[in-house]
Formats: C-alpha cells, structure tokens, sequence
C-alpha cells in the first residue's frame, strides 16, 4: 500500500490510541518518558479494547508491556535473566508518530496501523543498572480499576503539542523502529512486524516481531486460570499438540508479593535452520479462563494464537508479567541463533511477520480465527501475484502420487503404466511421478542430484516425455518431485556453479549428507534453478510440482554476511522471493510443499503454496494422529494427507486410510491398478466425497468434538464445521457466495483401539449420518458395518464401532436443523 494512503492517528486526550478493523481493536497507551505499550487488545466476542467492562472506559492492563523488543549489542537487557524482553534498547523508545489506513470495499487489502517511534544516540549508550520503585500493596491490587491503568506514573502525550523532529523527519543520530499491524476486514486477527532504522552503525541482536500483553486483568483470568497449548514435531510424527496448566509448564508461580518484579519463568520454544517446523510448531495458544475469585465482573473466557510466518529460525515465549502475561515472538536472534545485523549507511531491517487472533472462548476458537488469517493471507498473496483464478481452480483438483507405500522412489515405465490407468480410472486430476524420475544409476543418485535430467533407462523408448503424453492422454496433468535447493556433491554442477552458489563457512562450502545447498542470495543458485523448472515446464508439460526439502544447511552461512544467521535469513527471504518471482511466470503451475513430510509446514511458505506434505508416515494408524493434529498447524485445504490404500487390506484398514485423507486434501497413493472393483469403488466414493467437501472448504473451519487430540490416544476425532464468520468471510472479503448448505458439518472418528464406544457431544436436535463407508453402497465395503449411534441425552450420543476386533474409522455429516 503507497504511504500516500496513510493518514495521522493522534493520541486522545487521555494519551491513548486505539485501532481496529470493526473486529479486533487495539489500544496503546502513549507516553512521554516510556516506550508504547499495549493497554488492551479485544477480539470477536469480547468487549472492545477501548470500552472496558462493567460501564468503565478503557480498563487496561496494569503491567502493560512495551510493543516491541529491541537488543542492542552495546547495551543488551536491563535484566541477565530476561535478555529479549527487557531490552535497554527497547525501554528507549519514544513516541514520534503514528498513521493508518483504511482499506477500499473490495481491495482485499488490511487495514493497517504504523507506529514510530524514536530513541536517540545517546539514550542507547552503555549505563548502569535502572531498578524500577518496587510497587505499593494498593498497586498491586489487581481488583482496584483505577490502579490497574496507572495514570499517575506516566507523562501523557498532549497532541496538541507538536511532535519531536523524528516526526518530520530531520535528521537524527540514533534508533528509529515502527511497528507494523495489518488486520483483514471481518477477522480477529493482526499480523505484525517490525521495521528498523539508524543513520549510523547500530548492531542489533535481536528484535520482537510480536511482543503481546495478554489481557488477563480485564478480562478476569490469572496465570492460574490460563492453559498452554504448544506443538511437538519430528519426522514421521507431526503435529502432536499439548495443552497443560500454565502453571504446570516452566512458569512458575515464585510469589511476586514478596519477590516482586518481572519473572525469568517462562514457556520458550525455538527452531534453528530450515526445518521450521522440524522440532516444535512455530505456534502456540494461550486460553484464559475466567477465574473464580473474579466472576462477579461477568468476563467472558478468551484464547490468544499466534504463528511465526518464518522460513527458517525463529523463538517465541510465554511468560510471567507482574502481574500478567506477555507472548514474545521472534525470527533468528544472536543468542539461539548467530544473527545479528548492522544497521547504518542505508541498511535497514524489517523483522520476520507474525500473525495472532484473539477470540472470547476457547482454544477451538482461536484456532478458527487463525484459519480464516491463513485463508486470507493465501487470498492476499494469489492477488499480489496475478493468480487468483488459478489460486481458485487448483482448490479442488486430486492428485495421485506414485511414491508412498507403493513405488518409494522406483518409477519404471511397466510400473508407471498400469498406476496412470488405475488413477485415471477413480478420477485422479493430477498424476504425480515422485523420486527416482531423473535416475539413471539404479539408485545410487541420492549424492548426484542437481541437474534433473530425465532417466535414460527407466522410461523405455518413450522416454520421460511419452510417459507425461501418457499421462495427458488419460486426462490428468503430469505432476514431478524435485528437490531444488541441493546439489549433490557428485552431480556434474558442483563442479560447475561457483562457490558463491553454496552454502559456506569458514571458507568451504557447507557439505551435509552428500549434498551442497545452494545460497538463494546468489543469482547463479536462482538462475540454475529457474532453469530447471522452467525446461521441466516447457520439455515435459508439468503442471505440478512436489518441491522436497530433506537436507538443511546448518547455522546458515558466513560468505557475505556479518553473521551466519543473517546469512541464513538472507536465503530464506531469497528464496520465497524466488517462489513469488515462479508463481508470477508460471500462475497455472500447482506447487506442494513437503520437507521430509511436514518438517518446513509454516506459512512464510503455505501462503506462496497449494499443499503441503503431513507426513511421510508408512503406517495408517500412526497417521491418523498426525492428521487429527493438523487443523491447528495446517489449513485443511492444505493438508496433503496420504491415502494409500491396496488391495490386500482388509476392508476395514481401506476405509481407515482413505478417510484420514478425505477431511483434508486427499493425497491418492497405493496399487491403485491392482484393486478389484469393489475396492476401486470404495476409493471412487472417497474422492467423490472428498470433491463434495473442497467445494464447502473455503467456509469450514477444524473443530475438535472429542477435545485436543492426544498423539498415543486410541480415540481420534477432528472435523469441519461452518461458521458465520467463515462464510461472511468468503462471501463479502474474496466475492465467493454464500454456501446453500450452510447445515452441513463433517467429523471423522478413528478408534485405533481399547473400548468399543465413544461418546461425544452434539446438541439437541442436530442429526448425525455416517457418509464414509457409504451404507447406501455396503458391496464397496461389504465387511465395514455401519457404526451404531444412540443418544444418550439431550447433548451426548454413542458411537459403537462395528467391530473390536481391527482398527477402524468413520466420517460423518452432522445436520443441523
């Protein structure tokens, strides 16, 4: 957006700014001699930021937290126990300005709020320790109004008065940082970041792209009557998620009467490389309870998401105010990470964005919010491109993959032949030749990839190019797995691109499992790979690409850099700069995202990409808990969960593959060609239904009914269910209409064993139908008996499984009237 659209924001009279988008509002408290804080923040459901609770303007949170975090080396943190968010450099910061803007009815653009603020030469030079007055017992009363705004402490902003030279913009010796929040018509949700300026050299170590005061206070909740929720990930076991007691994590209850101050006890995850989501979820939710020693004030319980849109390192934390909470998220720093940068002589900074949602209720809520910010950033991103109708079509098409529990890697032309015919038989769009397309050495190619040249064995006289007239002849669009960011250390390339292409430390390239990884920021890396794409596009007719990720470059790289974490962050930018640069030449093109499975599944990447790989698990049961999980990391139209059916499974153990596919976005694999008609049939159903559920995804939003789905439970449940907000969403924001059938949510239940019945909730005069395994077609699965439903009351049912004898799985259609 120009800066020509933003417009002057002024303090109120009271030295209080608040913003918004209708949905979630914001309100910051404005002072001469301290940083911008956040006095409130409010979403769907909750009282407005700026309108307080029980008739009182404006209640806010006491131990407000500054916006933004900045550590400078030269004068770190004012507390060695809290070194990213109790900056020196960040306590700072002044007030200089702040502008806004409004979207067009039909832009698709956010709202967007920026404000500036200013600390000079001099307030960032090295000094003793500043302690804080220790706090009065009336202070601390978390229950007196007054107190809880602390007006006396500061020195109101008059905005009458003119505003420093910052504000002009004359010239300054020191540290200039705006915070940037953007909301999206009808969401509670904002994405924020940070942009950083200095005349001079300033060498930053680290800096908050999110630094969130939970309103506990004025919403009524505690530390104590507040739940984590974070996400585990490793290869082959995505997505397992865990909610505990704040309280039972790391922080901590130390008695802040008698030891008052900022607490150290704090919840931190962190990921380092390009895995970004190879060991925890770049996410997490806080749900706030109301607390039972406040409940006269009538507060409504509230959930806080939040996920880092980084596609490389990144920390986020929870921790202890006094009182309060505050959520910290940021991209690479120096302590976890190496990166620092030098800012001065024209370089500038801009932190990595991160998107929260805010929503009164639980958990479950907050998650459909951040559905809706992933929808709309995707959205975003598709117009930003020039693809949006592309974006829409590539919505609903299925694609069949060779590789999963079927060739693992060995396409030969009498092995591809029969698996196109079978694909195409069930009604496949897209057939998928994964890894081993470009082997000539009969498997030794793992250290030799890199140039991408179709196998001269594999395909017989036809060749790679007959195979895809194959393909394109049975109806479907040739899809191809790549690996682009590696060479192997024994491909011809690495002896003809430049060290300057590679990853390098210490003056060597950086070398990991018989391959070098090319550095994005090199234009001969980005050359060589557009190259390859666009000869795989024009020789073979690909309209698909799987673009694999399964070795990472460590630290990052000092070749060029001032740090190896800046480096790092340098390819990371380059290459979804290179990912938009393909979208935009290439708009009919569909890209899935995979790395090892789901080890990069983050949305600095979802939001350029169609699909992404949730696992590369061989073992149906296992799956299904990864796909249980995945609504909260993945959107479910993005959600490429195998199913990979044979015909030598039972029929039960069919029907439990294909249905943790169907919910999402139904990744077909298995020896479709050797399936007699009934199984066939039963993967036709599949699809059919899978299809029925893409036309209504863009409205559904995941929901739990069974609650958090525990990894090792023997019960599973996850599902889809429409919301006000979702269709409103879809129909005024991206000019989709309204769905007919706005009645209609589905649900899948997986019982992997243990106890024959489940009970689950579902109000009183909804109806609840099993859809998959069709009983209307009970020969496409003829030893699958339909489940038996009983209700127990007014809000409970029964579901029995058919049979204890062997896993099983149902989807259902829940009807309400």
């Amino acid at each position: 957006m120009a800066d020509g659209n933003m417009i002057p924001l002024l303090p109120r009279s009271d030295g209080r700014l608040a913003w918004g988008n209708g949905v979630v509002s914001m309100l910051f408290d404005i002072a001469q001699d301290s940083p911008v804080r956040l006095a409130n923040v409010a979403g769907r459901g909750m009282a407005a930021a700026e309108d307080g609770f029980e008739g009182v303007a404006a209640a806010v949170e006491r131990d407000a937290r500054p916006i933004v975090e900045v550590r400078v080396a030269n004068t770190g943190s004012q507390d060695n126990r809290l070194s990213l968010i109790a900056t020196v450099a960040g306590s700072k910061l002044r007030f200089v300005s702040a502008r806004a803007s409004e979207p067009a009815a039909t832009s698709g653009e956010p709202y967007r709020l920026e404000i500036t603020q200013f600390a000079s030469h001099e307030a960032l030079q090295p000094m003793g320790r500043e302690f804080e007055p220790v706090a009065t017992e009336r202070d601390r009363s978390v229950d007196d109004v007054s107190s809880s705004r602390n007006c006396e402490r500061t020195q109101r902003i008059d905005a009458s008065q003119p505003m420093p030279d910052a504000a002009a913009g004359a010239p300054q010796s020191g540290l200039t940082v705006t915070t940037v929040f953007e909301a999206y018509p009808g969401l509670s949700a904002v994405r924020t970041y940070t942009r950083l300026h200095a005349p001079k050299p300033c060498f930053v170590e680290a800096v908050s792209s999110l630094n969130l005061t939970v309103p506990l206070t004025v919403n009524g909740g505690t530390v104590e009557s507040s739940q984590l929720l974070w996400g585990d990930a490793a290869w082959a076991v995505e997505n397992d998620w865990h909610m505990r007691p704040l309280r039972e994590t790391q922080v901590r209850d130390r008695n802040q009467r008698i030891n008052p101050g900022q607490s150290s006890s704090r919840v931190a995850l962190s990921s380092t490389s390009t895995w970004s989501t190879g060991v925890h979820e770049p996410a997490g939710i806080v749900q706030v309870e109301e607390s039972k020693h406040r409940r006269s004030r009538k507060a409504r319980d509230f959930s806080v998401m939040w996920q880092i849109e980084h596609n490389g390192p990144w920390e986020w934390e929870v921790g202890e105010d006094d009182p309060g909470l505050h959520i910290t998220a940021f991209g690479p720093e120096y302590q976890d990470h190496q990166w620092f940068t030098s800012l001065g002589e024209g370089h500038d900074f801009e932190a990595v964005p991160v998107s929260f949602a805010i929503v009164a209720g639980d958990w479950q809520q907050a998650v459909a919010e951040m559905t809706l910010q992933r929808r709309a950033l995707r959205a975003a991103k598709a117009r930003e491109l020039g693809r949006t109708a592309e974006f829409e079509r590539m919505q609903g098409l299925v694609i069949y993959n060779d590789y999963m529990n079927t060739l693992f890697g060995d396409p030969r032309i009498d092995k591809e032949l029969p698996l196109i015919e079978g694909a195409a038989g069930v009604g496949a769009d897209i057939f998928c030749i994964d890894a081993g397309w470009y082997d000539s050495t009969d498997g030794g190619w793992w250290d030799m990839v890199g140039e991408w040249q179709a196998s001269t064995n594999r395909f017989g006289e036809v060749g790679l190019k007959g195979l895809a007239d194959t393909i394109r002849e049975h109806g479907m669009g040739l899809g191809l797995w790549l690996e682009p960011e590696v060479i192997g250390v024994k491909s011809p390339l690495a002896r003809t691109l430049p060290d300057s292409a590679f990853f390098q430390r210490h003056g060597v390239r950086v070398c990991d499992s018989g391959r070098y990884l090319l550095d994005f920021r090199s234009p001969e890396a980005r050359a060589h790979v557009t190259r390859t794409v666009d000869r795989l596009i024009d020789d073979f007719g690909a309209v698909f690409f799987k673009f694999d990720y399964n070795t990472v470059p460590g630290v990052g790289t000092d070749f060029e850099a001032g740090s190896v974490g800046e480096g790092l962050l340098g390819h990371c930018r380059a290459y979804v700069d290179w990912l938009d640069d393909l979208r935009r030449r290439h708009p009919e093109i569909m890209i899935e995202n995979c790395g090892s499975g789901a080890m990069r599944a983050d949305y600095a990447q979802l939001s350029r990409l169609d699909l992404q790989s949730t696992s590369d698990q061989c073992d149906p049961l296992v799956y299904a808990a990864i796909a249980a999980g995945a609504g909260l990391t993945i959107l479910p139209e993005q959600q490429g969960n195998w199913g990979y059916a044979q015909q030598e499974m039972d029929d039960e153990t069919a029907v439990f593959t294909l249905a943790t596919g169907v919910m999402g976005r139904l990744y077909l694999s298995g020896f479709i060609d050797r399936m007699t008609e009934p199984r066939l049939s039963l993967v036709r159903d599949a699809i059919a239904l899978h299809r029925r559920i893409l036309t209504e995804q863009a409205t559904l939003v995941p929901f739990w009914p069974g609650g958090l789905p525990d990894f090792n439970a023997e019960w599973l449940t996850s599902g889809l269910r429409h919301t006000e907000a979702a269709s409103h969403w879809r129909s005024e924001t991206e000019g989709g209409s309204s769905n007919t059938d706005l009645q209609t949510d589905y649900i899948i239940i997986w019982r992997r064993g243990g106890t024959p019945s489940l009970c689950m909730p579902l109000a009183q005069g909804d109806e609840i139908e099993q859809i998959f395994p069709d009983p209307n077609n009970p020969d496409h699965a003829p030893e699958t008996k339909p489940w038996t439903i009983e209700r127990l009351d007014p809000e409970t049912i029964r579901l029995t499984a058919a049979t204890t004898e062997c896993p099983s799985a149902r989807i259902f259609a829940i009807r309400h009237t």
